[in-house]
């Protein structure tokens, strides 16, 4: 109760994206925009200078970093008029600063970046610390991203029985019931003979198990395939998918890939937004594997 008596209102959730001078940028901050009125959230713009300055904590921006956030709420802008925005400065390496920010935060939105040709596809430093540390969910948006595709299509979540994909699970069916779209939910398998198919779909019942009920409008989709994690998730998140939902840990096929470098080369090579649970929250007590507090993230 406040001093007066009264319950304090209630905060509005808030996203996160991390501005640069990268095209990436403006990609992110259109999608965080839209997704931002959708929750009825604000947005916070913030940009990370290296370490060694004068100021310690969030502080206004001034000179390019002034120039550089402004031109990022001139974008969230054209995307949502109204939307509360909120510009600020960081000091620190960008990961671990970007992931201390979005402390609170329902998503921390960030662009990803188009490897030189000759190199192997990848997330940068940055990106996999935040897969690895964030607090909240990530969302990863191609450079290749149009605000023209936005929230038209399916949403596809990547399940292998572990909590992680669980969570990863309930946080898919809240965003395409968010968004009036149907859930895929694919398993992968190395093989899949008799006792591996019966195995998959154990993983497919138990993550999707209470959604029908918490989620009485949604239109699910079961698929299993066999093969090589990466390039079955790719495909079955094809040109009608909007977003595809990993989380960053796991067990078998699907889980060990999303550990390591196979889970890197999946969000490099997505056409559509990429969101990942970082395993820590998604298997913390009250976290998101939780349908009570999934609904903030």
């Amino acid at each position: 109760m406040s001093a007066g008596g009264a319950d304090a209102p209630a905060q509005p959730p808030r996203l996160l994206v991390g501005v640069d001078d990268h095209p990436a940028t403006l990609r992110a901050v259109g999608w965080a925009a839209r997704e931002a009125t959708l929750r009825g959230a604000e947005l916070d713009l913030v940009q990370v200078h290296p370490p060694g300055g004068a100021e310690t904590g969030a502080h206004a921006p001034r000179g390019r970093a002034s120039a550089l956030l402004d031109h990022a709420r001139q974008a969230a802008h054209e995307v949502a008029a109204n939307l509360v925005v909120r510009l600020s400065v960081v000091e620190g390496h960008v990961g671990p600063a970007l992931a201390e920010a979005a402390v609170g935060a329902s998503l921390l939105v960030t662009g990803s970046r188009i490897p030189a040709r000759g190199f192997a596809p990848g997330v940068g430093h940055t990106v996999a610390h935040l897969l690895a540390h964030a607090p909240c969910p990530v969302v990863v948006v191609p450079q290749n991203w149009t605000s023209r595709t936005i929230h038209a299509g399916e949403v596809v979540v990547g399940i292998d029985g572990s909590p992680p994909s669980v969570a990863a699970a309930a946080f898919a069916a809240e965003t395409a019931e968010r968004w009036g779209v149907h859930l895929t939910a694919v398993t992968v398998g190395a093989r899949v003979d008799e006792d591996d198919a019966v195995e998959l779909q154990r993983w497919l019942a138990e993550a999707l198990a209470g959604l029908a009920e918490d989620h009485p409008d949604l239109r699910i989709h079961e698929v299993v395939r066999s093969g090589n994690a990466s390039e079955q998730i790719g495909r079955a998140a094809g040109s009608h998918t909007r977003l595809l939902v990993l989380a960053s840990g796991g067990r078998g096929a699907l889980g060990t890939a999303l550990l390591g470098s196979t889970c890197r080369a999946v969000i490099a090579g997505a056409r559509c937004p990429v969101a990942v649970l970082p395993a820590a929250l998604a298997v913390a007590p009250g976290g998101a594997s939780s349908r009570e507090t999934s609904s903030v993230r």
